[in-house]
C-alpha cells in the first residue's frame, strides 16, 4: 500500500513538474521574441520572469525525483532538504527577476520610447496568462497532494506570472488607448514589487524548515489533539518536538505510561498513536520514547485505566 502511494505520488510530481517546464520554455521564447519587436519593457520584465521561472523549474523537475528517494545510510532522514534548498534557491531567483525589472523600468522611464506591434504584444501576454493560470492551479493541486514544496514554489511562480500578466495586459491595453508610454515602467514596478513580496515570503518559510523550525501551530495543535485521544492508556505526553524534511513531518515525544504495563502493552500504545498520526499526516515519521510513571507501582492512579485497556484488548489485568 505504502509502495502504490509512493509511485503515484512520484507520478504526480513527475507530471506537474514536466508541464511546468514546458509551459515556462514556450512562454520563455514567446516573450522575449515580442518585448524585442514590441520594446515593451513591461513584456521584457515578464521575458525575464518567466526566464528565471524555467531556471527554477528545471531545477524543481530534478529536485522533486530525487527527494522522495528513501533513506539510506549516508541520508539516514531521507533527501527532503533538497527539495527545501531548490525552494530557496527559486525564491532567490524571484527576488533577482525584482531587481531586473526594476531596473529595465527606470531606463524606460528616463528614455520612453513608443511601442511597436502592441497587438502582437497585447495576444501574447493574454495567452501567457491563460497558460500560466492553468500551470498554476496544475502545480498547486499536485504540491497539496504529494507536499511538495518545490511544486508549491512553481505554483507560486505561475501565480506570479498570472498578476504580472494582468498588470502588463492592462498597460498594454492603457498605452494603446493613450498613448501614455509612461504606464509601461509603472507596471513594471508594480509587477516587481509583488514578485518580491511573494518571494521574500517564501525565503522565510524555507529558511525556518532548514533551521528544523516546528511544524505550523495548526499541525502542532492537531498532534496534541491525537495525544489527548489516548489519555486513557497513558499519563502523560511530553518534550514534544517536530520539524519537516521536504515533504516529509518528523515527529517525537515522550510517552510516561503505568510502569505495571508490560512492553507488549505499552508497545501497542505507541502503535495505535503513530497510525492515528500518520492517518492525519500521511508523510510523517513518528519516534516515540516510553517511560514508566515514577509513583509508587501499587498505588498508581492509572491503575485502574491499565485494567480497562487489557480487558479491552482480551488479555489479563495486571
Amino acid at each position: 500500500m505504502l509502495r502504490e502511494e509512493s509511485r503515484i505520488s512520484t507520478e504526480t510530481r513527475h507530471r506537474a513538474a514536466s508541464l511546468a517546464v514546458i509551459v515556462t520554455a514556450v512562454l520563455t521564447a514567446m516573450k522575449f521574441v515580442v518585448a524585442f519587436i514590441s520594446g515593451s519593457v513591461g513584456v521584457l520584465s515578464e521575458a525575464v520572469h518567466s526566464l528565471l521561472d524555467l531556471l527554477s523549474a528545471g531545477l524543481s523537475y530534478f529536485t522533486v525525483q530525487h527527494a522522495i528517494k528513501p533513506a539510506d545510510e549516508s541520508h539516514a532522514f531521507g533527501h527532503g532538504k533538497i527539495e527545501t534548498l531548490s525552494s530557496l534557491f527559486e525564491a532567490v531567483l524571484l527576488v533577482l527577476a525584482a531587481g531586473l525589472i526594476v531596473n529595465e523600468g527606470i531606463v524606460q522611464l528616463n528614455d520612453a520610447r513608443p511601442l511597436q506591434y502592441q497587438n502582437a504584444a497585447i495576444l501574447v501576454i493574454l495567452f501567457s496568462l491563460i497558460a500560466s493560470w492553468f500551470a498554476y492551479s496544475h502545480n498547486l493541486k499536485a504540491a497539496k497532494e504529494t507536499d511538495s514544496s518545490a511544486l508549491h514554489v512553481n505554483a507560486l511562480h505561475f501565480l506570479s506570472d498570472v498578476v504580472a500578466s494582468v498588470g502588463v495586459l492592462v498597460g498594454l491595453i492603457l498605452i494603446k488607448v493613450t498613448g501614455w508610454t509612461v504606464v509601461d515602467p509603472i507596471m513594471a514596478f508594480l509587477v516587481a514589487a509583488y514578485i518580491l513580496g511573494i518571494s521574500l515570503k517564501q525565503i522565510a518559510h524555507t529558511l525556518r524548515e532548514l533551521s528544523d523550525g516546528r511544524l505550523p501551530e495548526a499541525e502542532i495543535q492537531a498532534i496534541c489533539g491525537i495525544l489527548n485521544e489516548f489519555k486513557g492508556h497513558m499519563i502523560e505526553a511530553h518534550d514534544l518536538r517536530t520539524r519537516k524534511s521536504g515533504s516529509m513531518r518528523h515527529v517525537d515525544f515522550h510517552l510516561v505510561v503505568c510502569g505495571q504495563l508490560t512492553v507488549d502493552a505499552s508497545h501497542e500504545v505507541c502503535d495505535q498513536m503513530e497510525k492515528k498520526i500518520i492517518h492525519v499526516f500521511p508523510r510523517t515519521s513518528v519516534n516515540i520514547h516510553v517511560e514508566p510513571c515514577e509513583a509508587d507501582r501499587a498505588t498508581c492512579h492509572t491503575k485502574k485505566d491499565c485494567q480497562v485497556f487489557w480487558r479491552a484488548r482480551g488479555g489479563r489485568t495486571p
